[in-house]
């Protein structure tokens, strides 16, 4: 379908990306998560840009997160307001949450919007499996969606998160996992699942490389399933 709802709000998520919650259209449905065409106003006219849905079908709105850089569309993104338009063509997409089984959720950066929208769907429909998310970052102050994440871990006891920065300074208070995902990392997340779906998430090379290392764990092909962010400069 296609609408035109219209902005509910705009923040700076970290310092290099920023999201927007926009309005729910009636009779919008979509499985988590899929992605829309998002067609904003830009510094040369309308454009529009395949985005991940960041937020669960159970919530009654739709939320939209992006590393900003100086094209067109992004920073029109960027200077979205509240009561600004925009239109949502779809949902498309087949990387989407597989309800019959536990879940590994491996992201770098903001590729996590899709994984975040599955762990809000798990813990809205009380899910009756288990999941971990395995989320890397250059930094602690940009790990984004960070309060939401810690409060899907508070209210959901089974779903967890493993963070690791790849770039934090030495001299960083940050006392958790450095360097990028490993294998040794991979198989904690996955060591108390039962036969788990393997959702990846992230820059193409990001994606390549844990798709790489889950076969050389020895994770059947048909347990992994991912969505590489092209565009991440």
């Amino acid at each position: 379908m296609i609408a035109r709802p219209r902005v509910l709000s705009s923040r700076q998520l970290t310092p290099t990306t920023h999201g927007i919650r926009v309005e729910k259209p009636r009779g919008f449905a979509f499985r988590p998560v899929q992605y829309v065409g998002l067609e904003i106003a830009t510094r040369d006219g309308s454009e529009e840009y395949p985005m991940s849905l960041a937020s669960s079908p159970t919530r009654d709105y739709l939320e939209f997160g992006a590393r900003i850089s100086p094209s067109p569309w992004k920073e029109g993104f960027r200077a979205l307001s509240p009561g600004d338009e925009v239109e949502v063509d779809g949902p498309y997409g087949r990387f989407v949450l597989d309800e019959s089984r536990d879940a590994v959720f491996v992201a770098g950066g903001i590729g996590v919007t899709p994984l975040k929208g599955m762990a809000e769907y798990i813990a809205d429909t009380q899910w009756s499996h288990d999941a971990v998310l395995v989320f890397s970052n250059q930094r602690e102050e940009e790990i984004v969606y960070r309060e939401e994440l810690d409060a899907l871990v508070r209210t959901n006891p089974r779903f967890r998160v493993l963070h690791t920065l790849t770039q934090e300074p030495d001299e960083s208070p940050w006392s958790g996992r450095r360097g990028r995902p490993d294998p040794s990392l991979l198989a904690e997340a996955g060591k108390s699942l039962r036969d788990p779906t393997w959702y990846v998430c992230g820059s193409p090379r990001m994606v390549h490389s844990v798709v790489g290392m889950l076969n050389g764990l020895g994770v059947p092909e048909a347990r992994i399933d991912y969505e590489a962010f092209f565009g991440y400069a």
